[in-house]
């Protein structure tokens, strides 16, 4: 796992702080200022090997994190911190560990049919400390 630090110098366009993660991650990346990508996990990663998380984002549907990265598309997970200034890089092993201790099992809402899905915790000081103790 490593830190790398990202840069928001510009306008935020996302109210949505998944969408707002992934479009600093890219822009850090390319310079550029591109729309987040939406497309499903198994077919591509939100920026080329990479999925891109942040706090309180589903990682998976379903709870078994190690069957899902079986089935992702990337070699690589960033987490991207609730500030928006540090991205964590992890291998699958590293982001299966990450999912295991700040994970959390819920429920799509009825409308979306009521299925058991995981997410990330709420950011915390406990998470923070993980992460730069591994970075």
């Amino acid at each position: 796992m490593f830190a790398t630090p990202l840069r928001h110098d510009f306008e935020r366009v996302y109210s949505n702080s998944g969408q707002h993660a992934e479009q600093v991650f890219i822009y850090t990346m390319t310079g550029l200022l591109l729309k987040a990508s939406n497309v499903p996990a198994t077919k591509a990663g939100d920026f080329e090997d990479i999925q891109i998380k942040s706090a309180r984002a589903t990682v998976c549907k379903g709870t078994d994190i190690k069957a899902h990265v079986q089935q992702d598309a990337a070699n690589r997970y960033a987490y991207v911190t609730a500030d928006f200034e540090t991205a964590y890089i992890m291998s699958p092993s590293e982001w299966i560990d990450f999912v295991t201790e700040f994970g959390t099992v819920t429920r799509e809402s009825k409308a979306n049919g009521g299925a058991t899905k995981t997410r990330l915790k709420a950011e915390s000081k406990v998470l923070r400390a993980w992460l730069s103790s591994r970075a």
